[in-house]
């Protein structure tokens, strides 16, 4: 007897080629059946009749942790669609203590963010201090690091000592680019680019560096394609959201992150405590607050006072992201058919903009994507760069991550992960965590009795061996 079969829905598995009406048999959190005419008997049925059944989304950039943010997040990426969340910052520590009362069924990997003074204790380690941190992380179950050059910055040529020290561990590494020369801009990822020389390298949020503060949003967003183009050992991933995360901290009179100095300016603001309290009330950028559901943003008088009254530690997001820059990284293809920018992503997670079921299914409608690469883009693509052969696709033996995405309303009806519906039409069911590790960090999330499932290290011919939609 199957343990949940999902019917009738249109399914949409471009790895296998299938593009049809079907029902989908699910036993011990894997698919076990494609058919219409199956006569398996099942315990529990999730009826898609109307629906699009995809392979379960990849959100390939968000932010999970409680510290700076909220216990909510599972719960939002949950709520939109997403099966699996890969967490670029950290802490690991924070995220894991969160699980038991934060969890909502998803699958979690991590990065821990690698900055000086936040988790190094010099912003020139020496090689040795590079290689424990990395290994730590590892142990812990992190599959690797990422460098916070836009928030804070170090010198190039040790964010390369990085990437080249990753290369050697076999882990993963991503860069919010930026470094202490260039801020986090076009040039700073002509900088990056220039550091990863043939490493691998996971290029975060691309159109956060086409945002006009160099030449103008569509010059810095055809040169950033052309430069991921010449770079196929780079991932990449952008978001579809014109709202930007950062932190609104304020230390010694100024914001503590160099973007947040440059969304203060660019919307005409002084980087000052006024400054910032001003561009608050005037709703130029809204302030994180947990309403004890999920997290919201609020601004005006109500986002001063909650942002005075946590002593301006939390986080925020400005409407920043050009339309334009967004549309032409969303869409942009090499010379073989491949996406230039691997996946879609939020930067979201705590931050209320997981929208890539609603933006991503307007560029369906648009034309400009067809079902399958939407599904390439936010699923397969990122399966297949953290070594997941099982997820990405809803072929016999695939884990049961699936969602269930209403086309008319452009919304997601149903979760499902490791073959339990976790969400449907609006509330979430799901409890729990299980982390996705490479085999370093199985001994340290054993003992902690946390649920985990082990991801091929990171390889650079599977990175460039992109699928072909």
């Amino acid at each position: 007897m199957a343990d949940l079969v999902i019917r009738g829905g249109k399914i949409i598995d471009p790895k296998n080629h299938f593009f049809g009406i079907a029902d989908i048999f699910i036993e011990d959190g894997k698919v076990i059946e494609i058919s219409n005419f199956s006569s398996t008997s099942t315990k529990q049925e999730l009826n898609a009749e109307g629906k699009i059944v995809i392979p379960g989304i990849i959100d390939m950039h968000t932010h999970m942790r409680t510290l700076f943010g909220h216990p909510h997040a599972q719960r939002m990426v949950a709520l939109a669609g997403v099966c699996t969340a890969f967490d670029l910052a950290g802490p690991i520590d924070n995220i894991l203590d969160s699980i038991e009362k934060s969890g909502a069924g998803i699958n979690m990997a991590i990065l821990e963010a690698a900055s000086y003074p936040q988790s190094l204790s010099t912003n020139r380690p020496e090689k040795s201090q590079r290689i424990e941190f990395i290994r730590q992380c590892l142990e812990k179950g992190a599959l690797g690091i990422k460098l916070l050059g836009g928030h804070f910055p170090m010198d190039v040529d040790i964010s390369q000592a990085f990437i080249e020290d990753c290369s050697e561990e076999s882990a993963w590494v991503a860069w919010h680019v930026g470094n202490t020369l260039h801020g986090s801009n076009i040039k700073g990822l002509r900088d990056a680019v220039d550091a990863a020389a043939k490493h691998f390298l996971h290029i975060a949020h691309v159109n956060s560096y086409c945002r006009a503060q160099i030449s103008d949003e569509i010059s810095e967003a055809l040169e950033a394609i052309e430069l991921l183009k010449r770079s196929p050992n780079l991932f990449s991933e952008s978001y579809l959201s014109d709202l930007n995360g950062t932190r609104l901290i304020i230390e010694n009179g100024v914001p503590l992150s160099k973007v947040t100095i440059t969304c203060l300016r660019k919307k005409g603001y002084e980087p000052t405590y006024e400054g910032m309290k001003k561009c608050i009330l005037d709703g130029e950028v809204g302030v994180l607050k947990d309403n004890g559901i999920v997290g919201e943003l609020v601004s005006g008088s109500e986002g001063v006072e909650y942002w005075e009254s946590v002593g301006t530690k939390v986080a925020g997001s400005f409407s920043v992201n050009p339309s334009a820059s967004r549309f032409l990284l969303a869409t942009a293809r090499r010379n073989n058919g491949t996406f230039v920018v691997d996946s879609f992503s939020t930067d979201g997670g705590c931050y209320p903009r997981n929208v890539i079921v609603e933006k991503g299914l307007l560029l369906v409608k648009f034309g400009a994507l067809s079902l399958p690469e939407f599904v390439v883009k936010s699923s397969l693509n990122a399966a297949n760069a953290l070594g997941l052969p099982n997820k990405g696709h809803l072929g016999i033996g695939a884990d049961a991550d699936i969602t269930v995405l209403d086309l008319e309303k452009e919304k997601a009806f149903a979760t499902v992960t490791n073959g339990e519906v976790i969400m449907k039409d609006g509330r979430v069911f799901g409890k729990g965590t299980r982390l996705i590790c490479d085999e370093r960090g199985k001994d340290y999330l054993s003992k902690r009795k946390i649920p985990f499932s082990i991801a091929e290290r990171i390889s650079l011919q599977r990175i460039e061996n992109r699928f072909i939609p």
